[in-house]
């Protein structure tokens, strides 16, 4: 009689690590988190980021029963994103920035005879 062995599909890799269940955050709760606005501020404006990344940049999230909700390693992710970035205002100002000119001083003409 052969030796029973268990099927592939059921076979534990000792090499491949457990599954752990990660923290689960709603779009409030991951604007906070990621220090888009504070605790106590009652308006949404650090969640309309985390939207139009989302939708428009393709940032990682999960979508469960009609919500989007990111996991800890969606936030390290999406902040990895922004590491280092160069503000946008930093460095030199084109001519063209909307400052006027500088006038031109010209000097004073001789008078003529």
């Amino acid at each position: 009689m052969p030796a029973t062995t268990t099927p592939a599909r059921t076979r534990k890799n000792p090499a491949e690590p457990e599954p752990v269940l990660e923290n689960f955050w709603t779009v409030a709760e991951a604007a906070v988190r990621l220090k888009f606005r504070d605790a106590d501020d009652p308006t949404t404006k650090g969640e309309k980021v985390l939207r139009d990344g989302v939708n428009k940049e393709d940032w990682p999230c999960h979508r469960m029963g009609n919500r989007l909700i990111f996991s800890d390693s969606d936030l390290i992710a999406i902040a990895r994103l922004h590491s280092n970035r160069k503000d946008k205002r930093a460095g030199r100002r084109s001519t063209t920035s909307g400052y006027r000119p500088r006038r031109r001083t010209t000097a004073a003409a001789p008078a003529a005879p």
